[in-house]
């Protein structure tokens, strides 16, 4: 395993930088699941294009909760590898994350090359 490249500093940035994200999408997922709209009423009466649309809206609003709810448990694990003092180390590597990275997605599992290859692969086998 990599020296640890962040800093006590460093860390304690981070930290607060995923505390923030992760208090902003819980309201934010709080916010989409209890969404109170009068244009949600009842359209049984309506036409056929309404309950498409209100489909398509439905389907936006689950799409956008589960990505924020996938987000929240990112960012939960991260700040339980804060706590274990191995935050900031790739999963797929051991090497150091680097602090630039972390500071653009600091819930990032890999290092840059790991997560490139990761995304090669992956497209790879959708290709396939």
């Amino acid at each position: 395993m990599a020296q640890f490249a962040l800093t006590s500093a460093q860390i304690e940035d981070l930290k607060q930088l995923l505390q923030d994200r992760k208090r902003l999408l819980k309201v934010t997922l709080n916010a989409e699941l209890h969404v109170e709209d009068p244009t949600h009423a009842s359209i049984t009466a309506r036409s056929d294009a309404d309950w498409t649309t209100a489909d398509v809206d439905a389907d936006t609003l689950i799409a956008n909760a589960e990505r924020h709810s996938v987000a929240l448990l990112d960012i939960t694990a991260a700040l339980e590898k804060v706590s274990d003092g191995c935050y900031g180390v790739c999963e797929a590597c051991g090497e150091a994350i680097g602090y630039a990275r972390l500071l653009a997605y600091p819930s990032a599992r890999r290092c840059l090359a790991c997560q490139r290859s990761a995304e090669t692969r992956s497209g790879m086998k959708s290709g396939s």
